[in-house]
């Protein structure tokens, strides 16, 4: 028996150890050996006012200067509505302070209200930020030109930020001079009764419906939202050729997209364009699975070293692949011949339809004799990272909700979250270009940065922790901005 138990029983009127004392530990002291971690109290520190001015937003500095000193900003401002209220100072200070507000990561305009208590965002805009109500009615002014102009911007600023990355980055990171894009659409559920273009999808959703272009970066190059019984696919052919206006038909371009997108009107506009497509094949427009029996050779799929390793120490075992192709002439241009590329994959169970093979086909206008099939494939599949910036569209920026009835109100603040995206989504590679952060990790990085405004030399200055302002440095340098001033680590 230890020291401290014999302590312990010793303190017990009968000398022995029994039910009783433990089932009755209230009536004794507790010793060291029974103080466990459910005893733990946190620390209430007290509350003291502070004349200090502090701000939790000091990265957005960074932003609002990359922004602000870009070749982008009078195309920006071309596409706000103008605003002749003194109070509002013009259209370009609102529409800076709604982008900040993406970018700090808002979830609606009544958030804007912070704003207007943080001294720093009232020195960077001359004055305090504007009001929720104030906003609502900037967005309100919004026509269907407006719009217009802002998706015309949104390919602009999407074609600059790529052509800053291919001159700035590492040989090994530096992205391809053509685009490949990929358009989808999503529903956006809404719970309001009054807003403009609800309306119930085919999934028996209730809600507003969204139309948009990324490319394998990640930046948006267009965005259309409208009614929530929109099919996909309706007035795609006006998005590509809105996104791809500045392009001529021979430079290298690529668009891929899923069935819904796979008919006629699509398809000419890719052909005018020059643009190299891939579409999911669409049984309805294309009839491919009737033609799947005129395929002879079938090339079986080559798996790389890396991946038969990885399934083998996983106790995988890899799907047996195969691919072959034919070519389709479509009903509305008999001289016209299209490659259909079709895997097929030995299914786990026989069904009736298709026996015991899944297929999956791609129509595409792609040279075969410079791009084999199974490229090809790998080639379309990159559009499923699309899914992800859609993701992050509705829970990095909030546009699972909307703040307007009006839908062109809407759809302007779903077109500025869209511009503030390709901002922090331009930052995000500079700092990782391997593995970009999704714009929660980007925040917490550079945007949630606490800091002191203190006046030094006749000038307001941000005092910032050591360690944050090594990272801004970095991303400054790497955007192409003056470096900060350092302070003393004396002084207030």
């Amino acid at each position: 028996m230890s020291k401290a138990l014999a302590l312990w029983v010793g303190l017990h009127p009968f000398g022995e150890v029994d039910i009783f004392l433990f089932s009755d530990v209230s009536r004794f002291s507790k010793p060291w050996f029974m103080n466990n971690q459910q005893d733990f109290q946190p620390k209430i520190l007290p509350f003291k006012v502070s004349k200090t001015q502090l701000t939790s937003a000091a990265g957005l500095n960074t932003l609002i200067d990359a922004f602000d000193n870009s070749t982008l900003k009078d195309e920006f401002i071309k596409c706000l509505p103008e605003r002749s209220s003194p109070r509002s100072q013009g259209s370009y200070r609102l529409g800076l302070i709604q982008l900040s507000s993406f970018m700090f990561g808002h979830d609606c305009i009544e958030d804007l209200e912070r704003f207007r208590l943080d001294p720093m965002l009232e020195a960077i805009m001359k004055g305090q930020t504007v009001a929720a109500r104030t906003m609502g009615d900037f967005l309100r002014d919004f026509e269907p030109e407006h719009l217009d102009r802002l998706n015309r911007f949104l390919s602009k600023q999407s074609r600059s930020y790529r052509r800053q990355l291919i001159r700035m980055l590492k040989k090994q990171f530096k992205p391809n001079e053509a685009p490949h894009l990929t358009i989808d659409s999503t529903a956006h559920v809404q719970r309001g009764k009054k807003m403009e273009g609800l309306a119930y999808n085919y999934k028996d959703l209730w809600c507003l419906d969204s139309q948009v272009i990324f490319d394998e970066l990640g930046f948006c190059w267009d965005f259309e939202l409208r009614a929530g019984n929109t099919k996909s696919g309706v007035r795609a052919a006006d998005q590509i050729r809105r996104a791809l206006s500045a392009y001529k038909f021979k430079d290298e371009k690529y668009l891929s997209a899923d069935s819904a997108y796979c008919y006629q009107e699509v398809i000419t506009t890719c052909l005018a364009l020059g643009v190299k497509f891939t579409l999911t094949a669409n049984q309805a427009t294309t009839g491919w699975e009737n033609h799947i029996a005129e395929i002879t050779k079938w090339t079986p799929w080559v798996y790389t070293e890396e991946q038969i390793k990885i399934a083998q120490e996983a106790g995988v075992t890899l799907p047996e692949i195969e691919l072959g192709r034919f070519y389709w002439q479509p009903s509305w241009n008999e001289g016209l011949r299209l490659p259909v590329v079709v895997k097929r994959t030995k299914a786990e169970q026989t069904t009736l339809l298709f026996g015991e093979h899944d297929y999956y086909g791609i129509v595409s206008n792609h040279s075969l004799h410079e791009w084999d099939l199974q490229k090809l494939m790998q080639h379309h599949n990159q559009r499923g990272n699309a899914e992800n910036f859609i993701k992050e569209q509705k829970y990095g920026y909030d546009l699972l909700h909307f703040p307007c009835r009006e839908l062109k109100a809407n759809h302007a603040f779903g077109g500025l979250a869209m511009v503030a995206h390709n901002v922090l989504r331009w930052c995000s590679i500079h700092d990782n270009p391997s593995r970009p952060r999704f714009a929660k990790g980007l925040r917490n990085k550079f945007v949630h940065v606490p800091a002191k405004l203190v006046s030094h030399a006749r000038q307001l200055v941000l005092r910032i922790p050591e360690h944050f302002l090594k990272e801004v440095e970095i991303l400054r340098e790497a955007l192409g901005l003056k470096l900060c001033t350092s302070l003393s680590t004396a002084g207030p």
